[in-house]
């Protein structure tokens, strides 16, 4: 089971590291930690989390730093991670500044230096952090809105059968999201009608005296008919969807009784993210 991340960020090399050993000794077991030294090296790295799936459940950052400062990083990191918690670190001298930043911009606590001891001044604050936080993500990481991947590969609804097969290729999506000129939802595309529609009948062939190589002559001749063709008539217009709020495993059934590889996630008819079989397989083995 992979484990959520606690990313700590203080310019101050002494004080990050004491503050790393600090946490880690009570929260190792159950958290990674990830340190850094700057609000940009912070914000890096919260992005790299991103791109790779990974959960954030709490930043600890210093107030005082050069260039962007703690509260400047929380927010942004917000912007990444919405149910992370957001803890700012300070000196007596900014405690005004936390207050603020708190009633302002939604920061959760404010902790001040120092913190010694942990066990009086640090962890009963952290606890209640990452207590909220794993309140609020364990029932959406049993929900679609925790598993789905977004944004969905989409294809606009006049593309040709050639852009969609080259989407497919790109992506490696075997389904593709169709929108419209506004991007509402108008369908899906599967790789295997593209391939239905340039697959000739191989048994008739076959009777009639001809070859498997004839057969897939045929099949590439078609392909190169059909590569200016519109996806159009090969959409499916009334697919089966899913909503965010849906549980995993009522989409899990759907998928495997359906024998469907990717659903649509709508919300209010908007496309906002598609659930796959293999999101659901990482959901179960990685996460849940």
């Amino acid at each position: 089971m992979r484990k959520a991340i606690i990313l700590i960020v203080d310019d101050d090399t002494a004080v990050r590291q004491t503050l790393v050993r600090d946490v880690r000794r009570r929260y190792g077991r159950s958290y990674r930690l990830v340190e850094a030294g700057s609000a940009e090296e912070a914000l890096a790295a919260a992005q790299e989390l991103k791109q790779r799936r990974e959960l954030l459940a709490l930043t600890l950052a210093d107030h005082r730093m050069p260039g962007r400062n703690g509260t400047d990083l929380l927010l942004a990191v917000r912007d990444l991670f919405p149910n992370a918690r957001k803890a700012l670190l300070t000196a007596y001298a900014d405690t005004e500044a936390a207050i603020t930043s708190i009633n302002q911009v939604g920061i959760d606590r404010y902790l001040v230096k120092p913190w010694q001891p942990p066990e009086e001044r640090l962890f009963p604050a952290l606890d209640e952090l990452l207590a909220d936080w794993q309140a609020t993500v364990q029932l959406p990481a049993m929900r679609v809105r925790g598993i789905m991947t977004v944004p969905p590969v989409r294809i606009r609804h006049d593309a040709s059968l050639h852009h969609a097969a080259e989407v497919v290729a790109l992506s490696g999506a075997g389904d593709l999201m169709v929108v419209d000129d506004e991007g509402d939802f108008v369908g899906v595309l599967s790789e295997g009608d593209i391939l239905r529609a340039a697959l000739p009948d191989v048994e008739d062939i076959l009777e009639e005296g001809g070859t498997p190589e004839d057969a897939f002559q045929l099949f590439l001749r078609r392909g190169r008919d059909l590569a200016d063709k519109p996806i159009l008539p090969l959409v499916i217009r009334e697919p089966l969807v899913v909503q965010p709020d849906d549980h995993v495993a009522k989409v899990a059934t759907l998928l495997i009784n359906r024998q469907i590889r990717r659903l649509p996630v709508l919300h209010h008819g908007r496309l906002v993210g598609t659930v796959s079989r293999a999101n659901i397989c990482q959901a179960v083995v990685g996460i849940l």
